[in-house]
């Protein structure tokens, strides 16, 4: 999982047209036609399954957020890991279609009698975007780099397996095995995490300890071939705040039936953008080819999907969760200020106190006001949308202000003479609540938890930061006492260790601890641990479900809403699989433009 961060009716012709020419000139205006390099496909290329097509044109997405890095060791947002995923590959994958792991840039594996061994193939032949040999050598090498104490990383943790790191060797050019200290059972999953890294680009790098300084944002600005990958593009340019441009990295390792090297398309291009309204605009008015459309706008999107000739597609529950949390980290900062003032965080570590505001805020309200019906509470740290995952019978918090106020009282807490809710010792309840810039829908939901939390006696301050400094004030510096935030969701939940374990460095109430500071942290721990040692997928779920109840139960996040997802395609695009989860684009390589459309 990753870190991430409106109402639009209809678009007069004057609108349309003012975006139409800023789009034009800003996005497509610099681009020439495609020169398509021409070279050996690799041995153990893979022949797509898909119908095959035409190669041409230009498919324009948009964003809100760019990238702050191409660096995989660094990156730690969904943003960044989206960008990144466009010229890296992991050594596999997972299918949405499917609902499986498939190989990448492993072509097969053996697993053990023990299940602690895995050996794996690698696809011979393949190249980097450079023309390098991707050998046993990268492999190695990124996981060499991945577990030094130089780097730290959000994968060192995802790949400690009963508290010791991944064994790895080199058996030859094309063969490499992993060793895990016990049964590791989604350990094909979460392999595929991270993206295979050039050793011939980094080595010297790695040898100076500067690799953590490697393919930043300037990288991409001013050297972007330097960006060396072996996925289905490469980087041409990017410009900060406008747009980058990626075009078909030459040496793909992914063919078509008749032998064509994939992606089809000439030029994926991503657009730097205000808001997600700004965005959705864009798409309405036939400038962008796919975008996700908010339910508050789905009605008025509709409205222009036959002039624009494409479609919006209701895919069910989101598959990320969205939530407000508390600062419970104990301790002082460097400066020996403490990162919580003592009374608060007696507040904000008491069970009572935080299923007293999840039960005093209105969220069924939000779902009509904000989402227009087309949502549904959240009540697990797992969306709805894993039907396999999410358990729908844990503790719920429905809007109930009278009992918030009787759990308030249970811990001590009173309402002064002047209606203002006091803790026993006289102080009053108020904290401050940091979330991102960028969309509309953030500041509806947190003006309505601040109206509830008034009617309680509680007073809340709002302050909005961009996105990068929000993750940096909660991840690393500490310094708040709530926050909203989301995390993308993932289809097997050992994706969220970072998040679940209470060692984990996105338990973003307190995280990174050396032993779980409370019991339930460590009910938890042992939850995630048994869920994936077996091999049992009945045992697996079993334990993921009571791991949900402990989560629900404690509330160290406070749930919000699971908004319905839709998404906006053009009808030109062939080859359109969108799946429950994931993006609805996750096999662009194979997306072509239909030669009548």
């Amino acid at each position: 999982m990753f870190l991430k961060v409106v109402s639009y009716p209809y678009l007069t012709p004057l609108f349309t047209a003012f975006f139409l020419i800023f789009t034009l000139a800003s996005c497509k205006g610099d681009i020439p036609p495609l020169d398509r390099e021409e070279h050996d496909l690799p041995r153990d290329a893979e022949v797509s399954r898909a119908e095959p097509g035409n190669y041409g044109g230009v498919l324009v997405t948009a964003e809100s957020q760019q990238p702050r890095t191409f660096n995989p060791l660094v990156a730690e947002d969904a943003y960044s890991s989206e960008a990144i995923g466009r010229f890296l590959n992991g050594l596999t994958t997972y299918h949405p279609i499917k609902e499986k792991v498939v190989p990448e840039l492993a072509r097969s594996w053996e697993i053990s009698e023990d299940k602690r061994t895995i050996t794996m193939e690698l696809r011979r032949g393949v190249r980097w975007s450079d023309g390098e040999p991707f050998t046993a050598d990268d492999v190695i090498f990124t996981f060499k780099a991945l577990f030094d104490e130089r780097y730290p990383n959000r994968y060192q943790g995802q790949y400690t397996i009963a508290g010791e790191p991944i064994e790895f060797e080199k058996l030859d050019r094309y063969t490499v095995r992993f060793k895990t200290a016990r049964p590791y059972s989604p350990f094909l999953y979460v392999i595929g995490f991270i993206g295979i890294l050039p050793r011939h680009v980094h080595f010297d790098a790695f040898e100076r300890g500067e690799l953590l300084q490697q393919w930043s944002v300037r990288t991409a600005m001013h050297e972007p071939r330097e960006l060396v990958g072996t996925g289905p593009f490469r980087v041409r340019s990017f410009r900060p705040g406008q747009r980058i441009i990626y075009e078909p990295n030459p040496h793909y390792w992914r063919v078509d039936s008749q032998g064509q090297r994939l992606p089809y398309v000439d030029y994926l291009i991503t657009r730097y953008v205000q808001d997600r309204n700004t965005e959705t605009v864009l798409f309405a008015s036939g400038q962008i080819d796919v975008a996700s459309i908010t339910p508050g706008d789905v009605v008025g999107v509709r409205k222009n999907a036959s002039l624009h000739d494409y479609t919006v597609h209701h895919r069910g529950p989101a598959t990320g969760i969205r939530f407000l949390w508390f600062n419970q980290k104990p301790g002082e900062s460097e400066a020996g200020k403490p990162y919580v003032e003592p009374h608060k965080l007696e507040w904000f570590t008491s069970r009572k106190f935080r299923q007293a505001i999840l039960h005093g805020f209105n969220r069924e309200g939000l779902i009509q006001s904000v989402y227009f019906g087309r949502a549904e509470l959240l009540h697990s740290i797992i969306s709805p949308a894993n039907e396999r995952w999410h358990n729908p019978d844990v503790p719920k918090y429905h809007y109930d202000p009278d009992r918030a106020l009787e759990l308030l009282q249970e811990e001590g807490f009173e309402p002064d003479e002047d209606g203002n809710l006091v803790d026993s010792q006289g102080n009053q309840v108020s904290f401050q609540v940091y979330a991102s810039e960028g969309d509309d829908i953030t500041p509806q939901i947190l003006s309505t938890f601040r109206e509830n939390m008034r009617d309680l006696g509680i007073s809340v301050r709002i302050r909005y930061l961009d996105f990068g400094t929000l993750v940096a004030r909660v991840s690393r510096h500490f310094e708040y006492e709530g926050a909203m935030m989301g995390f993308t969701g993932g289809a097997d939940p050992s994706g969220g260790r970072a998040i679940y374990l209470s060692s984990g460095r996105l338990h973003l109430w307190n995280p990174e601890q050396e032993e779980p500071q409370t019991d339930w942290e460590a009910r938890i721990d042992e939850l995630v641990y048994a869920s994936e040692e077996t091999f049992d997928l009945d045992e697996r779920v079993d334990y993921v479900h009571r791991m949900q109840e402990v989560f629900s139960e404690e509330l160290p996040l406070l749930y919000l809403v699971t908004p319905h997802a839709y998404v906006g395609l053009k009808d030109r695009w062939q080859n359109v699989r969108i799946p429950s989860m994931g993006s609805a684009i996750w096999n662009i390589d194979e997306l072509y433009l239909d030669p009548e459309k």
